[in-house]
């Protein structure tokens, strides 16, 4: 890769082939695997790492100094790729690979709303309510809805983002 050439790309198409393969092995595991939310937040944590990663390669290509905004666009690109590339795979794994995941995605959700609801002290008449939309409503798996999750997670990622290029940043010192 040529100096100064953005290393977010770089890290993205790593961060997405790492990520692809951690939610493949979750899901060979089995449902509870796949579906873990403690396991989902370890992966949002090594893809957290990653992203931190383009963005300490880019301080170095510019011999240890990085302003905040220099900072982000790396981070970012990072996001950006490997989220897209995570988005594609989904698609397909619940799509072509194991259709039946949406319907075991309902029953998971359902559980976990539940469980949520009762943890909060919700009425039951509340928790029956939320159930009863979760069990009627359409959790297909379209291109479209793949597209607006896409840009749902650009927006939680771009948070993480400016968090991650916060802890990058190092200011040139000032000659006096």
């Amino acid at each position: 890769m040529k100096e100064n050439a953005n290393p977010g790309v770089k890290w993205g198409i790593i961060a997405g082939i790492v990520m692809v393969l951690w939610y493949l092995a979750e899901w060979k595991m089995g449902t509870d695997y796949f579906f873990s939310y403690k396991l989902r937040l370890v992966s949002l944590v090594v893809w957290a790492v990653m992203a931190l990663m383009a963005g300490l390669e880019a301080r170095k290509q510019q011999h240890g100094y990085i302003g905040f905004k220099a900072a982000i666009k790396p981070i970012f690109t990072t996001y950006v790729i490997s989220t897209l590339i995570v988005a594609i795979f989904t698609y397909l794994l619940y799509t072509v690979i194991d259709p039946s995941l949406v319907e075991t995605s309902r029953t998971y959700l359902m559980k976990d709303t539940e469980w949520l609801l009762k943890a909060m002290k919700a009425p039951q008449e509340e928790i029956d309510k939320q159930l009863k939309d979760i069990k009627t409503g359409d959790n297909s798996i379209t291109v479209t809805s793949t597209i607006l999750d896409y840009l749902k997670n650009l927006i939680k990622f771009f948070v993480w983002t400016v968090v991650l290029a916060l802890i990058v940043r190092r200011k040139a010192p000032q000659p006096r």
